[in-house]
């Protein structure tokens, strides 16, 4: 068996291993040497238990990834409009006439339709 696999099924430990009083070991484990352990139930992993100190550094990475995927998006999106605006742009009224339309039309027929 190699290392890994031998100390991943370490950190495996089963929802009965809680009721029959290891708890307390298996939190003070998780406090005092940062273990993380992969709770069983049904021989199915069901949660994990890691330390304080260990989730908050997992929310503070998550919180930086997800300001920086913002960052990336706003950078694409400003891409974007900027590829956009060096092209030769038209305006509404251009685009209705060269559509065959007079802005008196496209009046007449936005008022005669009723939104619900």
């Amino acid at each position: 068996m190699s290392l890994a696999l031998a100390e991943f099924t370490e950190n495996l430990v089963s929802i009965s291993d809680f009721s029959q009083g290891k708890a307390g070991k298996i939190f003070s484990d998780v406090a005092e040497n940062n273990r993380e352990y992969i709770v069983l139930k049904n021989n199915q992993p069901t949660a994990v238990v890691i330390s304080i100190e260990n989730y908050k550094d997992t929310q503070r990475r998550i919180a930086r990834l997800e300001a920086m995927l913002e960052k990336l998006e706003n950078i694409r999106l400003e891409q974007l409009a900027k590829s956009r605006a060096n092209n030769n742009t038209t305006s509404f009224s251009d685009l209705v006439r060269e559509e065959g339309f007079t802005m008196d039309e496209l009046e007449r027929v936005a008022e005669s339709i009723d939104f619900e």
